[in-house]
């Protein structure tokens, strides 16, 4: 969704910088560019620059999460870990995912669509591929929902990540039912 309106289509009050939504995002500024340039964040341009409306940065940060999505967040924060401390492991386990998994899916389907989506994010380090791992952002939901890091984590830390996210759903969501 790019939008190339000139500035005078927005009130200058509703527009950021990159780096004031990146700031807000917590992510870098490079992000929020490359985030605008893939269709994932509106932005307008204003003269050279881009711009990022209030609301947008609004819009990604917002929806709550439902059960699913959250208990899909949990594994993948999980995965931190293992990906500072064994980048090159995890990053060649999860390439090798894709390449397995695309064999087995249409290249014009939805999978096909996502694992493309995470061999972008791959090929553009680290940064990215935390950034889909953690952000609340409705992309980053989606990606994690067709994640290639099935089978990273060992098998008992993914129980007790499962059994902590549990544990904090029904207690967040029981004192969210009192209030």
């Amino acid at each position: 969704m790019f939008f190339g309106f000139t500035s005078q289509h927005w009130d200058m009050e509703t527009l950021l910088k990159t780096s004031e939504a990146a700031q807000i995002l917590g992510v870098s500024r490079q992000h929020v560019v490359n985030m605008c340039d893939r269709g994932e964040m509106v932005c307008v341009h204003v003269g050279s620059h881009r711009r990022v409306p209030s609301s947008e940065v609004e819009r990604v940060t917002s929806r709550r999460l439902t059960r699913e999505e959250e208990r899909s967040l949990w594994l993948h924060r999980a995965l931190l870990s293992p990906l500072l401390t064994e980048p090159d492991t995890v990053v060649s386990a999860a390439r090798e995912n894709l390449r397995r998994w695309s064999g087995m899916h249409r290249r014009d389907g939805m999978a096909g669509w996502y694992f493309t989506k995470w061999q972008r994010v791959l090929n553009d380090g680290l940064d990215a591929v935390m950034h889909v791992l953690t952000s609340p952002s409705e992309d980053a939901r989606e990606m994690r929902q067709n994640s290639p890091f099935a089978g990273i984590l060992p098998e008992a830390t993914r129980v007790a990540v499962l059994r902590s996210f549990k544990d904090h759903w029904d207690r967040e969501h029981e004192r969210a039912m009192t209030e």
